[in-house]
């Protein structure tokens, strides 16, 4: 007979430890008693360690104005415009180079160079080149996309069974149908990964493009508030920027479920 050993017990019962759906509330729930306890100490000044209800209040006060909900409409646009351009580029470059060798003799390389630069690092290369408008901040934020989703691409299709190719030409499958009926099917999970990733990447980079040029987005309040002095409102920015976050990637995870067969998961 097998022994259960108590290693066994805390992996098969976690919600005997706290687990289970609301886990995720307990790190939130303690920070906001810390930073609470924090706020009541007088160990800090309070234009410093803004009490949790006065944040609240800023909150209510920037979206009553109408000011918060211009900047996140801003950002989000901004971001959506970014992300499609940059994933359609991503996945016809990582497709590209993944059926061509000498396509990927030639682009890869530069793909490789190119994923060691920060993405914040090529804003002043970029407002020299296409200003201080929109395009600068939807160029970065395709950039930041295009680059992870093209290397998943890549290899999603360099993974495809060459076997699949060659029965493919035995039963004389032309290459359109090859492509949608092999091809597709076997580089949409590593592509969706990448697409994920590259959303998380995009929001963060977009954030920090605002912070240094823009006239509108979260970013951009973020900054009003350090030059103002309003740590409230910069605090407002930075917990909407991890909860707008959040969100995203729990909705492209849920989207992904909901697109993947039951069998699959």
């Amino acid at each position: 007979m097998g022994r259960t050993t108590a290693a066994d017990g805390f992996a098969s019962s976690p919600g005997q430890l706290g687990g289970g759906r609301w886990a995720f509330a307990a790190p939130p729930l303690i920070i906001l008693g810390a930073w609470t306890g924090l706020s009541l100490s007088g160990l800090f000044p309070a234009e410093i360690v803004v009490p949790p209800q006065v944040l609240w209040r800023s909150f209510l006060g920037l979206w009553s104005h109408g000011e918060l909900p211009e900047h996140l409409a801003g950002s989000l646009s901004r971001l959506a415009v970014g992300y499609g351009a940059g994933a359609a580029i991503g996945i016809s470059l990582g497709a590209l180079m993944g059926l061509s060798r000498q396509a990927e003799a030639y682009i890869l390389p530069s793909f490789h160079i190119l994923r060691q630069l920060p993405t914040i690092a090529l804003i002043p290369a970029f407002i020299m080149i296409f200003g201080v408008g929109e395009t600068v901040k939807i160029v970065l934020v395709a950039k930041a996309v295009a680059l992870p989703v093209a290397l998943a691409t890549f290899d999603g299709v360099r993974g495809v069974p060459r076997a699949y190719f060659d029965v493919g030409r035995i039963f004389r499958v032309g290459p359109l149908p090859l492509f949608l009926k092999v091809v597709v099917p076997a580089v949409v999970p590593p592509v969706v990964t990448g697409l994920r990733v590259a959303l998380a990447r995009a929001w963060m980079v977009l954030v920090g493009a605002e912070l240094l040029v823009a006239d509108s987005g979260l970013g951009q309040l973020m900054e009003w508030g350090r030059q103002t002095f309003r740590i409230d409102i910069v605090l407002v920015g930075v917990v909407l920027t991890g909860l707008i976050g959040f969100a995203l990637d729990k909705g492209f995870r849920a989207g992904e479920r909901a697109l993947t067969p039951a069998k699959a998961r």
